[in-house]
């Protein structure tokens, strides 16, 4: 997800910068040292539990907290500054949508989502066998003849996080798309019921219409007589059924 974060960094200005205007010194070494890097966030000062991997994606914002430091033997001038930058965070089990950017025979697809990339093994694309067609660098499930190539948008969620604090390049991503309400998005438009088993409630699908009130009765007058009525055991019957076909699907 994309969020604002506001952190403080100590950026140093080398010699070479000095003999230009330092607030413009101070700003350029910022965007150049934090922009398009990822960093630790913490955003409660008071608890490094919370800590997050964060793609600073731009900066917004730069104040100079007090004077800068001169170093003896250093030349450079170590400046504290508050920073408001756009940043990307990754979580784990987040749902996010991808494109896929290479298709890799027996080890599955490569999706980017956000400034990131991932994998999704091929055990995780499908309930299917899935055959490989290296030629056109396509998965294709042998059942449900379902197929994936570079290109494809697809809907997944993040079961492995693994990033560095130094580069985006040294990160460990991995993703599932075998659950419901996930796959590539042509799959889910094509199957509406696919993609609304990822909003709706589970305990909606075995919940019964409701019945037309009988009129010349108030509400509460018949919310009485339902509590009050015996089940029909056929009633029963069909809700044991809804409540063992969504254990199978679960």
């Amino acid at each position: 997800m994309y969020a604002i974060i506001e952190d403080d960094y100590l950026a140093r200005v080398p010699p070479t910068l000095l003999g230009e205007d330092y607030d413009s010194a101070v700003e350029d070494v910022t965007r150049r040292e934090l922009q398009g890097s990822i960093v630790d966030y913490v955003p409660d000062s008071n608890s490094r539990n919370d800590m997050q991997k964060c793609y600073v994606v731009t900066i917004l914002e730069i104040n100079k907290n007090g004077d800068g430091i001169i170093v003896h033997g250093d030349g450079g001038v170590y400046q504290n500054i508050t920073y408001k930058a756009l940043a990307f965070i990754p979580k784990m089990n987040e749902i996010v949508e991808g494109v896929i950017v290479s298709v890799v025979p027996k080890i599955g697809a490569f999706v980017r989502f956000g400034p990131f990339e991932g994998l999704l093994h091929v055990g995780q694309i499908m309930d299917d066998r899935i055959e490989i067609d290296e030629g056109n660098k396509r998965l294709i499930g042998k059942d449900t003849n379902r197929e994936m190539r570079t290109g494809d948008k697809v809907r997944i969620r993040i079961v492995m996080l693994n990033i560095s604090s130094s580069s985006p390049s040294d990160r460990r991503i991995g993703f599932t798309m075998k659950q419901p309400g996930l796959g590539k998005l042509q799959w889910l438009k094509n199957d509406p019921s696919e993609e609304k088993k990822v909003s709706i409630p589970a305990e909606s699908k075995t919940k019964k219409p409701a019945k037309k009130k009988p009129s010349g009765k108030s509400a509460s007058s018949e919310s009485n007589l339902v509590s009050s009525s015996p089940i029909p055991e056929e009633d029963s019957e069909e809700e044991n059924l809804g409540e063992e076909d969504l254990g199978e699907e679960l």
